[in-house]
């Protein structure tokens, strides 16, 4: 065997070029060792061949050593030295990296290997590593080949294949990871099945002056600076390995928690943080709890491997919490592989209590502000021909929307308007599309109430509709007041809006209700409370919550209907019952108080409320009996135009003679009308007496027939 056949004399001080240069000299090397074998089994003296191995090996580790702190390109892949650095493999450790690395850059080292294996095996084995190694292995090195085969088989540029030998045989086989081999060719692209738990992006900071999360991001750049700190500590600090465990407290791996509700802009913060360039992988830890025990294994040391040898920032998405225990395991799992790490959950996911020997950081990320709303708003029209009545202000303030909500509100808004062969986009298609994006939680645990009526619908006192028209307007305006004003400096709590609605029965408060839901431009949800109260001590708090947290974005109006069932007096605490009952009271009294949305109330028992309940309730709006002024009124609106009626009708009559509330009136038109459809024909004064008749005598009252004999005719 002669090295200048497999290596140039001029060639010694060379820098390499590229990665796959690098790996293509190494696996010369490995050439001369396979050689070398056969030809041992030749009886070849082996000290010559012993040398020439040797001779090669500097030659490679002179080339390795001019190629250290060259700028060399990637695009050819990563070269083998670097990872193996990385990873600690040297001497016997670097060589079975090497001979599986082989397999994937070239089919005839398979061939290769099986003609100077001793061992009936299909694949590549410690035993048959060790054989070949010793040809240059000095006296003595090769003894601790068990401990390198255990730190070999925890390493995650190696897949282990165990044999029927039974644990710690040296005829387990390996091979080389398929994230290693994809890198060391220069190929980037993360390849099927392991792009449905992982995909990678470019950080980037643009420097736009729209950043929202401002505060957010000063925050998580100062952790990006203390872990960076740490990191560089235990990069320079040398110690035993029994000192470890110490230094490991003292400046632990860094874990970075990133809170907040989906399309937050979790991920944004991350990479406006990072800044230009940084490379982010993420994992979606979900999906990869999910894959299966054998590829759950695989996509793992995947993921270390690609996040190491690129240097990417590793962030864990993690939306589940019966994922927690899983979470807890790749992060134990991710410590050797990674200086900092991050994580990206919802709300209510909490580190805390866990991973005790972490450094942890977190970051919650809340719903923007009115002006960083406005920034996002202003974006994302960017380039939208909107109507006239369209005002970002209006938008911003009234809607407390995450950046990613708002995207989708507009992309919904602008389908509809081509949809329906317009090319200007109005307030009520992105009215409509808020409310198509911010209500799916609450369809599941109450009613929505459709929004048909206006304020000409609505019959009231002229006292009454300004209170009403007041609590609009503070709906509309709470984020200028509150941010810009600077009220929410002085007051922290109790700024979301609530009103109680009450009066008779019948006398339209859920439609008072609608017209202010329809004038504020938010879905109206009603809630049962008697649904909600349970006889299990601590269950109708758990039902309110729901209700609170379903509604915490604030961008829908919680309509307590028949709100008497749990908010009358409260009684003097003579039994535990009546203490219980106390306790739901006070309870969802703070919940409403909490709620930063907008929360109505209607009764019929007004009276019977506690005075300390009213007095923390932002509106009252008393909804009496119509005179018969505002009969009439009613009557002239309920009634369509479009009916065929009668001549003769004389809705005056019936509204200065019967005191009826709204409804009552709804419902006569609406029975009258049917009367008239059975008999085909128009709708007259007969068929509304009989409807009167039938309503009255609901409530327990005679209309006589002197009154009906006034219209009916046989």
């Amino acid at each position: 065997m002669n090295i200048w056949e497999h290596f140039d004399k001029d060639e010694q001080n060379l820098p390499f070029t590229d990665g796959q240069e690098e790996t293509n000299a190494y696996l010369r090397w490995l050439d001369m060792f396979l050689l070398a074998a056969s030809e041992l089994k030749s009886n070849e003296d082996e000290e010559p061949l012993r040398e020439e191995l040797r001779m090669a090996a500097e030659i490679l580790g002179s080339r390795t050593k001019a190629s250290m702190g060259k700028e060399v390109t990637a695009l050819h892949g990563i070269g083998i030295s670097n990872i193996a650095a990385q990873y600690g493999l040297y001497d016997f450790g670097f060589f079975c990296l090497l001979m599986a690395v082989s397999l994937e850059m070239d089919a005839h080292y398979l061939y290769a290997f099986r003609e100077i294996s001793d061992y009936d095996t299909q694949y590549l084995t410690f035993a048959l590593a060790a054989d070949i190694y010793s040809i240059i292995a000095e006296d003595g090195e090769l003894l601790d080949i068990h401990n390198i085969k255990n730190t070999i088989s925890h390493c995650p540029l190696f897949t282990i294949i165990p044999s029927k030998e039974g644990e710690g045989s040296l005829l387990d086989g390996f091979c080389a990871s398929r994230q290693l081999s994809a890198l060391l060719k220069g190929d980037y692209i993360i390849e099927a099945g392991l792009n449905e738990v992982v995909y990678e992006e470019l950080a980037t900071d643009a420097g736009d002056d729209r950043i929202i999360h401002k505060d957010e991001i000063k925050r998580l750049r100062t952790y990006l600076e203390h872990s960076a700190e740490a990191s560089a500590w235990r990069k320079e600090k040398t110690y035993e390995p029994a000192s470890y465990t110490e230094l490991f407290n003292e400046q632990g791996t860094t874990i970075i928690h990133i809170r907040g509700e989906k399309g937050s802009g979790r991920k944004s913060l991350i990479k406006k943080a990072l800044g230009d360039g940084t490379a982010v992988l993420f994992v979606l830890l979900d999906r990869l709890a999910g894959a299966g025990p054998e590829l759950i294994k695989q996509y793992t040391n995947d993921i270390f491997v690609r996040a190491r040898l690129l240097d990417s920032e590793l962030v864990i998405i993690c939306e589940e919490k019966d994922n927690l225990s899983f979470l807890r395991r790749f992060l134990r799992q991710a410590t050797d592989q990674k200086d900092r790490l991050f994580v990206i959950s919802g709300k209510d996911i909490s580190l805390d209590g866990e991973l005790e020997d972490f450094r942890k950081y977190t970051v919650d990320i809340g719903i923007p502000t009115a002006v960083e709303r406005h920034l996002i708003w202003e974006k994302k029209l960017e380039g939208v021909a909107v109507c006239d009545d369209v005002d970002i202000t209006e938008l911003a303030g009234k809607y407390r929307l995450y950046p990613k909500v708002i995207e989708s509100c507009v992309d919904l808004a602008k389908s509809n308007c081509y949809a329906n062969g317009k090319n200007m986009v109005s307030k009520k298609e992105l009215s409509e599309a808020v409310l198509s994006n911010t209500t799916s939680a609450l369809d599941e645990l109450c009613d929505r109430i459709p929004l048909k009526f206006t304020w000409d619908d609505l019959v009231i006192d002229e006292r009454q509709k300004v209170i009403m028209e007041t609590l609009c307007s503070r709906v509309k305006n709470r984020s200028l007041v509150d941010e810009e004003w600077g009220f929410s400096d002085k007051i922290t709590y109790g700024r979301g809006v609530s009103l109680i609605l009450f009066g008779a029965p019948g006398t339209g408060k859920t439609m008072a209700a609608q017209v202010m839901a329809k004038e504020i431009g938010m879905a109206l949800y009603r809630v049962d409370l008697s649904q909600l109260v349970d006889k299990y001590i601590g269950e109708t708090e758990k039902n309110i919550s729901k209700i609170f947290d379903a509604a915490s974005d604030g961008n829908v109006i919680l309509f307590f209907d028949e709100a008497d069932a749990l908010f009358s007096k409260r009684t003097e605490v003579s039994s535990s019952n009546d203490k219980h009952a106390n306790t739901e009271v006070a309870f969802l009294l703070q919940k409403i108080e909490q709620h930063e949305g907008v929360t109505f109330l209607a009764t019929n028992r007004f009276n019977d409320f506690d005075a300390a309940f009213i007095r923390r309730i932002n509106y009252a709006v008393r909804i009496e009996r119509p005179d018969a002024e505002t009969r009439l009124k009613l009557y002239e609106k309920i009634l369509p135009e479009k009916t065929p009626k009668e001549n003769d009708i004389n809705l005056k009559y019936y509204a200065d003679n019967f005191e009826l509330s709204g409804a009552e009136i709804k419902e006569v038109l609406y029975s009258a009308a049917f009367m008239a459809a059975a008999e085909n024909k128009k709708l007259g004064n007969k068929h509304i007496l009989q409807a009167l008749k039938l309503q009255q005598e609901k409530t327990g009252k005679i209309v006589s027939g002197a009154e009906l004999a006034r219209f009916i005719t046989t």
